[in-house]
């Protein structure tokens, strides 16, 4: 990392004023991006990396497993398929790929002080992905991931030395008790402090016992702990160029990298599969339920503009983009 070009306050302000095209307003900038080992992330980052030559620095957030170092979960990365279009017409592109060690479920990320430094200066747009998207996750395990994890990100981002926008991925069901959702963040009855306070200092019946009165109205914690994460966003962060981006179900690719790219075969992609090869001809399910999927690259495409269009558009609460197929969806 010690090979990193300095980036000056004028250039840093120089990205807020690039209105032309996207290649302009990334070009010089350091991003950072969490969760690139998922499904989304990878994704993202394939396109950061192809499409945009002249970013400075990806930093990229990887957690290190008990028996893998950072080092080798990133080379593990870089050896998806997914890459191997930019390999084969540039491979040097990866060197301004740097993996950072952190971990959004710890106090400052678990990030090192040399590292967070480092991120702290050369860091402009911050992409934040990472998540549990478990359905049954533990109510006190998915809100330190997907809540605390949020106002964690953000105060790092409040932290950038000469920060240009920061968004924060959500889904478009953080709210699937309501019937319609509209572009802006609901509330709950609980706030986002109060569910925060009891996860940490209750004991584990007593967790329990309010999960099970919290999904009497939300269909699981993911759902939920996304929720109280938009709530944080939108109150820490009025006035400034910080979004929502809320994904439908993410499916295959349409076109980028290529088409019908998935990482693996898991949730709804298996069931189409196994409608597909004939295995499932009958599913149970309401006849009035919609089915709303999105293409992998119409997401990563709907983030990485909204990194540029909130710094076009600035307003006093954060803006929210919801990214689904409602026009078509399947039933």
């Amino acid at each position: 990392m010690d090979t990193i070009d300095k980036k000056s306050n004028e250039s840093a302000n120089e990205g807020l004023n690039k209105t032309n095209t996207l290649e302009e307003f990334y070009a010089g900038s350091g991003i950072l991006v969490t969760g690139v080992t998922g499904f989304l992330g990878k994704g993202l980052l394939e396109k950061l990396i192809r499409k945009f030559p002249r970013i400075a620095a990806i930093f990229i957030l990887i957690r290190p497993k008990t028996d893998e170092t950072i080092e080798q979960r990133f080379k593990k990365l870089i050896d998806d398929p997914i890459y191997d279009g930019i390999k084969a017409k540039n491979s040097s592109l990866f060197s301004r790929v740097y993996p950072v060690k952190g971990d959004v479920s710890l106090p400052d990320l678990g990030v090192s002080r040399e590292d967070r430094n480092l991120l702290l200066e050369k860091v402009n747009i911050v992409l934040h992905v990472a998540a549990t998207v478990r359905f049954n996750e533990p109510l006190h395990v998915a809100v330190n991931v997907n809540t605390k994890g949020t106002v964690r990100v953000i105060e790092l981002w409040n932290g950038l030395r000469h920060a240009i926008s920061f968004v924060h991925v959500s889904t478009a069901y953080s709210n699937a008790n309501l019937q319609e959702i509209e572009e802006k963040v609901y509330t709950t009855s609980l706030k986002p402090s109060e569910v925060i306070d009891m996860c940490d200092k209750f004991d584990k019946t007593s967790i329990n016992k309010i999960e099970k009165e919290i999904l009497k109205t939300y269909p699981n914690t993911y759902t939920f702990s996304k929720n109280l994460a938009e709530q944080i966003v939108a109150n820490k962060c009025k006035d400034l160029p910080v979004a929502i981006v809320r994904p439908s179900i993410v499916g295959a690719s349409l076109e980028e990298p290529c088409p019908g790219w998935l990482e693996n075969i898991s949730a709804i992609t298996g069931v189409i599969l196994l409608v597909s090869r004939g295995c499932a001809t009958v599913m149970r399910g309401r006849r009035d339920a919609r089915l709303d999927i999105v293409p992998l690259d119409f997401v990563v495409d709907t983030i990485i503009s909204t990194a540029w269009h909130v710094t076009l558009h600035p307003e006093h609460e954060v803006k929210v983009y919801n990214c689904t197929s409602n026009a078509n969806p399947l039933r």
